[in-house]
Order: C-alpha cells, then structure tokens, then sequence
C-alpha cells in the first residue's frame, strides 16, 4: 500500500472514531442544554412578566413587569403567609442540619475511626438509612409514633401520658418531620469524614499519643486541621443550600391531609406545588430568583472565610 493509501485510510479510521465519540456525547450536552440551561434561562424570563389576559387567538399574553417582586414583599405583612411559613420552616431545616446534625455527624465519625467497641455495628446502623427507600422509613416512623403505636403504648403504660397526634398539629408537625431528618441524616457525611480520617497519616496520631494529648485536643487539634478540606466542603454545600433545605414533605401526606398541612411546607416544597398544579409559573420563579441572589454572596464570602481560617492541606 502507497503512503498515500495510508493516509487516506488513517484519516477514514480517525473520522470514524471522532464521529462515534461525537455521537456519545451529543445527547448528554442536548439534554443539558435543554433540561438546564434552558429551563433556567427561561425561569429566568418569566420571572419578570405579569399575566395580562388573553389574545384574540385564546393565547396568554403576558407584559414585563416587576409584580412578582412586589408581591413576594408583600407577603412579609400577611400574618399566614404560606410563603413566609415556608422560609421559617426551611431555616430551621438549615439551622439543625449545620448547628446540630454536621457537627454531630463528626463526632461520631471520629469515634467510629478510633475503632470504639461495637464500631462496625454502630457504622451499619448509623449508615442502613441511607440504602433503604424513603418511603419505607417514612412510612416506618409514622407507625411508630402515631396513636396506639409503640411510643404511645411506651408512654401511656408507663407514664399515663396520652402522646397526642404528632403530624396534626401546628406546633409540633414540623419539628417532627425535622426529628426524622435527624435520625436518616447521618450516613453520607459519615462515610466523607471517615474516609478524610482514614487518611490522616499514623505517624501523626502516634505523635500524639506519645504527647499525652487527650481524645479531644486530638480531635480538634489534630484530626479537624487534617480533614478541614473535606469538612469545610460539607459545610459549604450545606450553606449553598441554605433556601433549598427541607424534609420529605410530601411523603408525610397521608389519606385526606394534603402535603404542606399543618404549617409544614417549606421553600422549596411549595415552589414544587405551585409548579405542579400549573397555576402560575412566574411568582415561584422570582421567588426561585431572589433567594439564589440573596445565597450567593453568602457562599462566595463563606467560602472565603474558610480559606482564611485554615488553608487546604495536602497530605
């Protein structure tokens, strides 16, 4: 065969190959471009047009307006705002997942790494929640704790105490749903921060010991430098889901009790409601819209802050 030939079957065998390639990865980038960039960048369009009635050829029409903005302020002086009970309740999601569930998630994590007894069980049933069905845990812990269950039978028999109905009511349907988020939220983050620990050198540690430095000088003096990439990245992606925190919402619905009942929604739930029935599209997207523009500062300057306080470590 020429030089030539071989060329010209060289470049026939690479078109083919980059062809395929090519082809692999158009549909990923269509769907991205559709599914995302679009449905942003249109959500974004929206936001900013008000209903105005009807064409003559029965189509909507719509004129740019700054309406959806108002009347989101608006709702700050309703007393029941939906919308303002949402953003309460998707705070205190915030509020336990940094304050309370990160950090215990740690501890407990460390102790797991320091191999205490029963360790290996402990990692098991901390992490079992996270591989079985959400429907199935929900459904599990309303039977336990719902009207003749075991907490109420515990209760009654030994305390004379009637539990009442824990999801119907107001005052205490929210910090309920936040319990059971607490008790399936630890696996993920457990399994990060072990595996940082995992890789804090033994020279190190046996440092320590040799120091005489207690469990908790090493834990914070110690293991949290070293794993301070992986534990400021948790806590920056729990922040930068600072308005999108929420609990099973709609799996807690039941027979008659619609989702959100109870003054249970939050912010993310009810954009999610008002989407799905179709009403109106445009004032969950502004709302959508302010409070991205309102987190990302606080991630930007978080993120910041966490690299002042202690910058990346290699090891």
């Amino acid at each position: 065969m020429t030089t030539v030939g071989k060329e010209l079957k060289n470049r026939n065998v690479n078109w083919k190959k980059y062809a395929f390639v090519y082809g692999m990865i158009a549909f990923p980038i269509v769907q991205f471009a559709i599914f995302y960039i679009w449905v942003n960048f249109n959500s974004i369009i929206i936001a900013f047009q008000e209903f105005d009635g009807y064409m003559e050829t029965g189509g909507e029409k719509y004129i740019w307006s700054l309406q959806n903005f108002k009347n989101f302020f608006l709702e700050w002086k309703l007393p029941n705002s939906e919308v303002i009970i949402g953003l309460k309740n998707t705070l205190k999601y915030f509020i336990v997942n940094l304050v309370f569930l990160l950090p215990a998630c740690f501890l407990i994590s460390y102790f797991l790494y320091k191999k205490i007894a029963g360790y290996k069980a402990f990692r098991v049933i901390f992490f079992l929640p996270s591989i079985i069905s959400a429907v199935v845990l929900v459904t599990v812990y309303k039977n336990i704790i719902q009207k003749y269950g075991p907490v109420y039978t515990i209760l009654d028999e030994l305390f004379n105490y009637q539990l009442p109905s824990l999801l119907s009511d107001n005052e205490t349907a929210t910090p309920t749903i936040i319990f059971y988020t607490i008790w399936t939220g630890f696996g993920i983050n457990m399994l990060l921060y072990q595996g940082a620990m995992g890789r804090v050198p033994e020279e190190v540690i046996e440092a320590g010991i040799l120091d005489g430095i207690p469990w908790w000088r090493e834990l914070f003096s110690v293991i949290m430098p070293m794993v301070w990439p992986t534990l400021s990245t948790t806590i920056i992606l729990q922040i930068t889901g600072l308005f999108n925190s929420t609990g099973p919402i709609l799996l807690f619905s039941s027979a008659g009790v619609v989702a959100g009942s109870y003054e249970t929604t939050t912010l993310s739930y009810w954009i999610y409601a008002q989407t799905y029935s179709g009403t109106n599209y445009n004032y969950p997207a502004a709302i959508g819209i302010f409070f991205t523009l309102v987190s990302f500062p606080i991630v930007l300057i978080t993120r910041w802050t966490f690299a002042k306080i202690d910058p990346d470590v290699e090891y």
